[in-house]
């Protein structure tokens, strides 16, 4: 790495420090003791760092994989179709199998599967895809906040929130638990690095370079799919975070996906934390979701981003 590269880096592991620092000893309550801190600070901190990092690296995935520069899972929907299916699993709390999870990954992975086949039967250009992804992502959010309306009405305010993406809701246990599964499916996306710089920039390159296409895509679809289902389930739908954290290391200098990946997690990871700090301090007693701040930073980065496509390439209008 170049000096510039480690400064980057650098800055990255202590905004994540600083983050995590914060997230343990600032709240929505001023108080401070050893049951807050386990109870509550610690695993919502530690879902922070699962969520924050794993959003950031599915959305250099998805953008590689597509060839898409502002593809993430909340801009293609599946974030939404994962909501749904994770609100559907709850449905079947208690059964052995069959849950949020479970639910969460199938959705999830259907609506790749069907953004899939759109981009082979029609869709070819990202402003189609994004339409697409905006389109069944209301309609996935809808049939989502149906069902909980219907089923518990007594819970609709805190499903609301949990819709609008809310962290603190898992035990220390399951918050470990999800960290552990993001870095492991983060590290097994770092070992396809190569593949993804050669698709990035050319799919006939890629194949003429025997990699077979199709076959890796799905794979990376899984990926991206288990993720965004992890993320879901552990704190409802944050949008936005894996189209910012990569697209700003790229404007950083850093593109290959050796980097990126790692990059990505670590910095995706800090920057949820902090956003997630400012959502309980903002408004203190009071607390808004994490969601909300993301969308109000992730909104106007995504209009400049589209711009700045549509601006150098309008002939295939993004």
């Amino acid at each position: 790495m170049n000096a510039k590269t480690k400064n980057i880096a650098a800055a990255a592991v202590l905004i994540l420090l600083g983050g995590i620092l914060l997230s343990l000893r600032v709240g929505a309550t001023t108080e401070y003791d050893e049951q807050i801190l386990l109870l509550l600070r610690m695993p919502r901190t530690i879902a922070a760092i699962a969520v924050g990092g794993g959003l950031a690296v599915a959305g250099t995935l998805i953008q590689a994989s597509l060839g898409n520069p502002l593809a993430d899972p909340y801009t293609i929907g599946i974030a939404s179709a994962a909501a749904l299916g994770a609100v559907i699993g709850s449905l079947f709390k208690g059964h052995p199998i069959l849950g949020s999870g479970v639910f969460a990954f199938l959705f999830s992975m259907g609506g790749l599967t069907m953004l899939s086949i759109w981009l082979r039967r029609s869709f070819r250009h990202a402003t189609e895809v994004l339409l697409a992804g905006v389109v069944v992502g209301f309609f996935f959010t809808a049939l989502a906040s149906l069902v909980m309306a219907m089923n518990d009405p007594a819970m609709w305010s805190s499903s609301v929130v949990w819709l609008m993406g809310a962290l603190g809701r898992l035990s220390l246990a399951e918050s470990v638990t999800s960290l552990l599964l993001m870095l492991i499916i983060s590290t097994v996306g770092w070992f396809h690095w190569k593949p993804l710089d050669l698709i990035a920039i050319d799919e006939t390159s890629a194949e003429s370079s025997g990699v077979d296409v199709a076959m890796f895509r799905k794979r990376i679809f899984f990926m991206i799919a288990l993720m965004t289902a992890i993320c879901v389930s552990t704190s409802g739908v944050i949008g936005f975070l894996g189209l910012i954290v990569p697209h700003a290391l790229r404007r950083l200098g850093i593109r290959g996906h050796f980097l990126l990946i790692p990059f990505s997690f670590v910095s995706g990871a800090g920057f949820l934390l902090c956003s997630d700090v400012f959502a309980r301090v903002v408004a203190r007693p009071s607390e808004i979701p994490v969601g909300v701040v993301l969308a109000l930073i992730g909104a106007p980065a995504f209009l400049v981003l589209a711009r700045s496509k549509i601006s150098s390439n309008p002939s295939s209008a993004l």
